[in-house]
């Protein structure tokens, strides 16, 4: 399955494509220092990962704020090459995959991690509410790039991410 990556930057009332490679970022933190570099006048920064049929991810920085970020099924996202990148979202290290079943870290009596994670609110001032984009995400859930364009007609993007696939 592939990935889809792309960094849009708020500009005025539209979006800009950034030249941002996000596979160079190992952090959230190195993401966030990229991100910012692409930002006009200090505006918001969207970095999408979306990996097909599985998952999409947002991350948002907007000037020296620290970067949020909504994950929509953190379980698979914690699988992939992002997993380290995104695990933040849950606020949790991602632990060995490898792990057998008597290993004290694969105990049962864990939380199950919820099927997205991070800042439901991270679209709220582009008209996205936390409510809406839960329900997206569990409702299309299974389709990352529908709900990514669904975003984008509401946030003002969709025009640009349909010319960035």
């Amino acid at each position: 399955m592939a990935y889809f990556t792309t960094v849009i930057a708020r500009t005025g009332s539209s979006w800009k494509a950034r030249d941002v490679e996000v596979d160079d970022a190992t952090t959230l933190d190195d993401l966030a220092l990229a991100l910012r570099s692409a930002s006009i006048d200090d505006q918001p920064v969207l970095a999408v990962i979306e990996h097909e049929d599985e998952w999409f991810a947002v991350v948002r920085v907007d000037a020296e704020d620290e970067a949020r970020l909504f994950v929509s099924d953190f379980g698979a996202s914690s699988r992939s090459h992002y997993g380290e990148l995104l695990a933040p979202a849950a606020d949790v290290e991602i632990r060995d995959t490898e792990a057998g079943p008597d290993d004290e870290e694969a105990s049962s009596d864990e939380d199950p991690i919820a099927v997205w994670a991070g800042d439901p609110e991270i679209l709220d001032d582009f008209g996205v509410t936390a409510h809406e984009l839960r329900k997206l995400t569990e409702e299309k859930g299974d389709d990352p790039g529908t709900v990514l364009a669904d975003l984008g007609e509401i946030v003002g993007f969709a025009d640009l991410l349909e010319v960035l696939r």
